[in-house]
């Protein structure tokens, strides 16, 4: 006896279940109920009783009908960071509740790789890029690489505006960060940071310097730069320095999330108590070798920049439309 083939769920089987017209159910399911002008409640009934049906959209005859593949490409400097880890699982889980699969590449911070991975990417005809620049990149890159493929960069981006960007108030939230540490009672205070052109990094160095100028304790000495690669050694040396002088540092702001748990462990390792001999204060969240010690961070807002980034990119997929998009965000400070 041959086995019965399950019987193929329609666009009109969940429409009927939902008791909607069938073409609600096909704006839902191809991302596009704002422009069906879809409650959200609606949209999320339809999504909940096709996962129940076992809805599966047929991608072939879909990227004929349209002309797309209904797939993005997420290019991030290094995955295992836990920023970009954090936005890539953001990103895909809005993605697919647009209808699109979301193909992570990771560039390990090497300009080098960047035209192989461009190829792949043209060649996979993904409709969309969600970018991380790699550190130090310039603006021109990308258009020698492909201009044509609609691209949003994130966090990270030019001093030029020739792309879209989301990132955050660098500059402002920098000086927020060392008027918090000026509030403990911080004099000497140090910046930990990359030696980077791009605009995410001298943003916020721009932010610590003035608000330092301002009060007088700027000190071109308490600045460490660092290259992203072998950058831990260069940290430690410069802690040992500074803590060996007999005005040792009393406060440090760390620009980065990779250069907070650097920082941290370098610390720890000389013995410095934290938030005693030293107040603190990191980018994201900081678990790493603090002994249950809370350590003010600088907190983004990631699933709005990824919300923010995917529907920026979609509509530019859809509109066609090439003027570029500049969404800066604000970021908090989260002291406990």
């Amino acid at each position: 006896m041959k086995n019965k083939q399950p019987k193929k769920v329609s666009m009109q089987s969940i429409a009927d279940a939902v008791g909607v017209a069938r073409s609600t159910v096909s704006f839902v399911l191809n991302g596009k109920e704002k422009e069906g002008r879809i409650s959200d409640d609606v949209a999320r009934r339809v999504r909940e009783t096709a996962r129940m049906m076992n809805y599966q959209v047929n991608e072939i005859a879909r990227s004929l009908r349209t002309g797309r593949s209904y797939t993005l490409a997420l290019v991030v400097a290094n995955i295992a960071d836990v920023f970009f880890g954090t936005l890539a699982y953001h990103l895909q889980e809005y993605a697919e509740e647009k209808g699109y699969l979301v193909v992570i590449v990771n560039t390990g911070e090497k300009k080098e790789r960047l035209a192989s991975i461009f190829k792949m990417l043209i060649n996979r005809q993904v409709d969309g890029i969600v970018m991380i620049p790699v550190s130090n990149m310039e603006s021109d890159v990308i258009e020698q690489l492909n201009p044509n493929i609609p691209m949003v960069l994130v966090d990270r981006y030019f001093q030029t505006f020739n792309t879209s960007r989301i990132h955050i108030n660098n500059y402002e939230i920098s000086k927020m960060a060392i008027q918090l540490l000026i509030g403990k009672g911080c004099k000497r205070i140090a910046i930990i940071s990359y030696n980077e052109t791009l605009m995410h990094i001298r943003e916020r160095k721009r932010g610590c310097i003035d608000v330092l100028s301002a009060n007088n304790y700027y000190d071109e000495d308490l600045i460490c730069e660092v290259d992203y690669f072998n950058h831990k050694d260069k940290i430690a040396v410069f802690l040992k320095e500074r803590f060996q002088s007999p005005s040792a540092i009393d406060g440090i702001f760390m620009l980065t999330g990779g250069l907070s748990s650097a920082t941290i462990h370098c610390l720890v390792k000389m013995g410095i108590k934290l938030q005693s001999d030293v107040q603190l204060i990191g980018f994201g969240r900081i678990d790493v070798a603090t002994t249950g010690i809370p350590i003010p961070y600088v907190k983004q807002p990631m699933l709005e920049m990824c919300k923010q980034s995917l529907d920026i990119l979609l509509d530019r997929i859809e509109s066609k439309d090439s003027k570029p998009v500049d969404c800066k965000l604000p970021a908090s400070i989260v002291v406990d």
